[in-house]
């Protein structure tokens, strides 16, 4: 057996209540890395589920201007492109219905209706999957067809039903494979299916012609610069733009959560690193003493090293394999546990499995490397004179100072310009240093609570105040290297927090608008207007009119024969708009151009019209009947994420990029002076309904009532549904990386007082001296308890101050990689309740190392030789 092999069995076997403690400690520790990564990627893998399946995974898309189809060839050219993954071209159309049996209903018509269809490749639709199936299957072949719940309802059919197209010429029958789940969201929506494009092409005698083309990028590519980049690849009219993932900003969403990721795995390793250290350096002067009577014996320098790396091997690496798969089982019962709010499965990220590993034997070997450097650097006489001395002032000084250089330094990497670079820096450098920063803060923070809170816990604990001073004195590096290892937890739980809230805020804001639609296409007059906002439930309306106007001919927007001589006029309220709906600014600015638009001069537009037309802010245009035009200014350039979202999942997106791409929009009272009409099109609706789900259906439903019998022609349109789609996603983010976060605070905890116990049981010497000269057998634990209630406050402090550091670093790289601009939130329960969490827990599990003292005699503690 080698020297140092048997050195290291000797000094595990020798201590097997400090060992086993130092090994659950570690495994905690690498518990926590690979519980927090998994969690993490599995809540990330959720989120990108959830939005695919409610708006779709595809990054941009070729579109015709006017909606007319063109050549679908043209998608073979696309995937050719730079960073694009896969682009497919889909054809549109509407398909008439029927049973094959003729069945009727009540009123004796035969079950049919006309449904928009899509058809796809079903031999490449795979990666362009969206859609959840209620029951059943996507098709894969030309002869199946792909039904939502309104087309079962309506024709009522149900999988494994037979179909007929019916069309000019020989019926097609199509087998149903499949009901997909979409929300019936009211009379606007219109049935819609999905089938292989040869049925469509089939049906109206139309091929080789796309309605659209679908493109996925590849990872990580930014949608817009994308699109901006390549937009000359096609001409006029055809138009490249970003897809309502895009534009409503959930590819950045998504960004975001893989941002969150690394942030996550890389605080979650060095949460680890400091626990395994400072448990592998605990009653350090105790193991500098036993290496020197190793040297005193004929022990080599190398022979110590080689024993401590074993010991520190051992204990991460048994530890590190320990924790890994429990880890992993702590993510799977969470997964389990929220099985209806993570569609999307477990994830198991293998760098977090791997760092956990690592961590834990990296950390183990520095940890153990530490006491074998002391005892080799000295002669074995000056090591085994080894006491506990009294820590300088100047020691603790220097500690803030380099905490303070560290702190400082991360916040300077900040500078570097690239965006990319800073990241990579700030996590392989910057993060390590503002946890070391911290880690050494500790200190004096601990330092700095001593004078002020070693009366009130004497007296709490009923102990001599001078014998807590004293002990909290000598013990203040000891101590605030503990609290500096408890902290990372409660930073994990802050930091976690604050982010997430942020970004559930900018979830939810990103899709703001109305409650409820009213539409009427023959207009609603101002009789109607007045009526819709005094129905039961309607707390506020507001207009939004639609009116064609003629375009100079000189202003002609638009090229060639492209150009059309009109352009349709959107009337609304500019404060009541803009109350209901979240609007970016694309061009121009509201303190701007809301009070020119009041001035009757000037006009906003959309963002399809800047892309399609070409004009922009400070453009001039001059509109009105022929002959009688009037020059209007553009002041402002404007898009609306959560009416891009609606369209889409309403189904009316094509009518309403028609209008988007020749609109203007003009302050309501401008249109009625200017052009003498105040008719809405639209009406947005301010609802008060009940929080009852069912409560709040019927409420809508006696709203639908009311519009159909009292102002006929128009529709309800309810737009609770696509706000209860964005608030389940946001709750789940908020939910899950909130029991992420709670579980690594406690699994930091118990590492931590693990290691606490460690430490206990290696000062039975200086306990048994305590007994020995008079102290009461309950003296030491609560002159225990005493220390740790002060370490658990400055373990909150600190980690409360790297938590809220963390979490403002979260802001800026959200900015930088994912271009979401989010505020800092300090969440003040959930830090005050893991504050107390962290004393608490703290306290609990130094509680049985602490009891075990009342039950040994002051000859058995003082046999434990001096750990000091």
């Amino acid at each position: 057996m080698r020297p140092g092999w048997h050195i290291a069995r000797h000094a595990l076997s020798g201590r097997r209540t400090r060992t086993i403690l130092l090994v659950v400690a570690v495994t905690l520790a690498a518990a926590l890395v690979t519980a927090v990564s998994t969690g993490v990627r599995t809540v990330q893998a959720t989120v990108e589920y959830r939005i695919t399946r409610s708006i779709g995974n595809v990054d941009a898309r070729i579109i015709h201007r006017y909606g007319s189809p063109f050549d679908a060839g043209l998608a073979e050219e696309v995937r050719s492109w730079p960073d694009v993954d896969e682009a497919a071209p889909r054809t549109e159309g509407a398909l008439t219905l029927a049973r094959l049996d003729d069945r009727r209903d009540r009123d004796g018509r035969r079950l049919r209706i006309t449904a928009q269809a899509r058809g796809v490749d079903t031999a490449r639709n795979e990666a362009f999957s969206q859609y959840d199936i209620l029951e059943g299957r996507a098709p894969t072949g030309p002869e199946e067809i792909l039904i939502d719940p309104l087309t079962g309802d309506s024709l009522e059919v149900g999988v494994g039903d037979r179909l007929r197209v019916e069309r000019f010429g020989p019926p097609i029958e199509l087998e149903i494979v499949g009901i997909r789940d979409r929300p019936i969201l009211g009379a606007l929506q219109k049935p819609k299916v999905m089938v292989d494009t040869s049925i469509i092409e089939e049906a109206i005698g139309r091929e080789g012609r796309a309605s659209l083309i679908s493109i996925i990028l590849d990872e990580g590519v930014d949608v817009p610069a994308w699109v901006e980049a390549n937009k000359e690849r096609i001409s006029t009219p055809l138009l490249l733009e970003a897809a309502e993932r895009a534009r409503a900003g959930y590819d950045r969403q998504v960004r975001a959560s893989r941002v969150g990721f690394r942030v996550g795995v890389m605080v979650s390793f060095l949460a680890c690193a400091f626990i395994v250290a400072i448990g592998m350096t605990t009653a350090i002067g105790e193991q500098v003493r036993q290496l020197a009577m190793l040297r005193c014996v004929g022990a080599s320098r190398g022979q110590l090293a080689s024993s401590q790396a074993m010991v520190g091997l051992l204990i991460g690496g048994i530890g590190g394999l320990l924790g890994a798969p429990i880890g992993i089982g702590l993510a799977a019962i969470l997964r389990w546990w929220y099985a209806d709010l993570l569609p999307g499965g477990l994830s198991v990220p293998l760098e977090g499995v791997l760092l956990s590993v690592f961590g834990s034997v990296a950390a183990g070997l520095l940890g153990a490397a530490w006491p074998a450097w002391r005892a080799a650097s000295t002669t074995p006489l000056e090591a085994l004179a080894n006491r506990a001395k009294a820590p300088r002032r100047s020691t603790i000084l220097v500690m803030a100072g380099i905490g303070a250089m560290l702190a400082g330094l991360q916040i300077c990497l900040l500078a570097i310009p690239d965006s990319e670079i800073r990241f990579l820096v700030y996590g392989f450098v910057g993060l390590p240093a503002v946890h070391i920063a911290y880690f050494l803060l500790a200190v004096p923070v601990f330092a700095l609570l001593v004078p002020v809170l070693a009366r009130p816990v004497a007296a709490c604990f009923r102990l001599p105040v001078t014998l807590v001073r004293g002990n909290l004195h000598d013990g203040v590096i000891r101590l605030g290297l503990t609290a500096g290892a408890l902290m990372v937890g409660l930073s994990v739980l802050v930091s976690t927090w604050s982010n997430g809230l942020a970004l559930v805020d900018d979830f939810r804001e990103r899709v703001r608008f109305a409650d409820g639609f009213v539409m009427k296409t023959g207009g609603l007059g101002e009789e109607e207007q007045a009526f819709l906002k005094t129905i039961p439930g309607v707390v506020a309306a507001s207009p939004v009119g639609y009116l064609p106007l003629r375009v100079a001919e000189e202003d002609r927007l638009g090229t060639g024969e492209f150009a059309p001589p009109n352009v349709v006029c959107v009337g609304f309220i500019p404060d009541e708009f803009l109350s209901f709906n979240r609007v970016d600014w694309i061009e121009g600015s509201p303190e701007v151009a809301i009070p020119r638009l009041s001035e009757g001069d000037a006009v906003l537009v959309a963002s399809e019209f800047l892309i399609a037309r070409g004009l922009g802010v400070g453009d001039i245009i001059r509109l009105g009947a022929e002959g009688d035009e009037h020059p209007f200014e553009i002041v402002g350039v404007v898009g609306a994420a959560g009416l891009d979202m609606a369209t889409g999942i309403f189904g009316i997106r094509s009518i309403y990029l028609d209008h988007a791409v020749s609109c203007v929009f003009m302050d309501f009272d401008v249109v009625a002076e200017r052009f003498g009409t105040r008719e809405a099109f639209i009406m947005q609706l301010d609802l008060e309904l009940p929080e009852d789900p069912t409560e709040a259906d019927a409420a809508e439903a006696a709203i639908t009532e009311i519009v159909r019998e009292e102002v006929p022609g128009a529709i309800f349109a309810s737009g609770r549904s696509i706000k209860s789609l964005v608030d389940e996603i946001g709750g789940r983010i908020l939910a899950v990386t909130t029991t992420i976060a709670s579980a690594a605070l406690l699994l930091a905890c118990l590492g931590v007082g693990n290691v606490v116990a460690a430490g206990i049981t290696a000062r039975g010497y200086e306990f048994g001296v305590l007994r020995a000269v008079g102290g009461s057998p309950g003296t030491a634990p609560r002159l225990v308890l005493a220390e740790i209630t002060i370490t658990g406050i400055a373990a909150a402090i600190t980690g409360t101050a790297l938590g809220v550091h963390l979490a403002w670093i979260g802001v800026l790289m959200y900015e930088d990689l994912a271009g979401i601009d989010l505020a800092l939130t300090i969440p003040i329960l959930a830090t005050s309740i893991g504050a107390v969490v962290v004393v608490v827990s703290a306290l609990l599990a130094s509680i049985p190392a602490s009891l075990s003292l009342l039950r040994r005699p002051p000859r058995a503690l003082l046999a434990t030789g001096r750990a000091g």
